[in-house]
């Protein structure tokens, strides 16, 4: 069995921890970061996307819209595992629309600085990047969401090939992050760019690596404490080389570090060590083991 049906979360869940501020009275939200029960996580995001809106933070609630969908995502591949598609449909389609009302909000706040960023989809990828020229750091984290919005949404429907031409746009957006401000969200811009050339076959661009030259970026700023950059590492580097040794070890080291690793972060730690269980346990979906045994002998 191939990996097809192990819908990959590109770029991920990773950023379902937004930075939420405190001071708008959602005390459960302003704490997010350091929940490490993840079904807490999602139920807090979940009861508390209508209240952001209704307060009127776009950016707060293009981050919460954009995190809650991983969550759905991770349901879809449940269900997709499971052979359950019609669940796993549904779940895909919900995950698309929480992605388009992040975006539309992110693209919101950047349309007060160019107006540009109200048709951010269909002006032309020069005006896009002259516009993207006049953001400041300020703007790091609107323009972010926005990106990471688009690129979740296409990942879902990489069928379309209308969907899939405004790569080129994300591209753009995510190294006008680098930068104004590469350190921002532990350099998950960089992860962007990890799965940017490592779930892709070299036929069209993917260079392992070269992911591995953004994930070693992402472990220099955050000193290896960032757990989702190891489970990156297996995902886009270990796997795209076939190296199931390396596989294995990076999800193994996820699961075994401690809870408290990167204090303060506890959600984003418990994050990545429920992917590396379940991606470790898929290991002989994803390489050929019998063949590997037979090439040491």
């Amino acid at each position: 069995m191939t990996h097809k049906h192990l819908r990959i979360q590109t770029f991920l869940l990773l950023l379902i921890l937004p930075m939420f501020l405190g001071g708008c009275g959602l005390a459960k939200l302003s704490r997010i970061q350091s929940e490490s029960n993840l079904a807490v996580v999602e139920s807090t995001l979940a009861n508390n996307l209508g209240t952001l809106e209704r307060l009127g933070f776009k950016t707060k609630t293009a981050r919460a819209h954009a995190s809650y969908s991983g969550f759905l995502e991770d349901k879809m591949e449940d269900a997709e595992l499971a052979g359950n598609f019609e669940t796993a449909n549904e779940m895909r389609s919900q995950a698309i629309s929480h992605y388009v009302r992040a975006e539309e909000y992110a693209f919101k706040v950047l349309a007060k600085s160019d107006k540009t960023f109200k048709d951010a989809r269909n002006v032309t990828l020069d005006d896009l990047k002259g516009a993207l020229q006049k953001l400041k750091k300020k703007q790091v984290e609107p323009l972010f969401w926005a990106a990471y919005a688009m690129a979740r949404g296409i990942s879902l429907q990489k069928d379309d090939p209308m969907q899939v031409i405004d790569l080129d746009r994300v591209e753009a957006m995510m190294q006008r992050v680098l930068e104004l401000d590469d350190t921002f969200y532990f350099g998950s811009a960089y992860l962007f760019y990890a799965v940017y050339y490592g779930d892709r076959s070299p036929a069209i661009g993917g260079d392992p690596e070269k992911a591995k030259e953004y994930l070693d970026k992402v472990d220099e700023l955050n000193d290896g404490k960032f757990l989702l950059a190891k489970f990156y590492r297996a995902r886009y580097y270990a796997y795209p080389k076939q190296d199931v040794k390396l596989y294995k070890k990076m999800l193994q080291e996820v699961i075994n570090a401690p809870d408290d690793i990167f204090p303060g972060e506890e959600a984003a730690t418990a994050l990545a060590k429920s992917r590396a269980k379940r991606w470790l346990g898929q290991t002989d979906m994803l390489f050929d083991l019998e063949m590997m045994e037979g090439d040491t002998e």
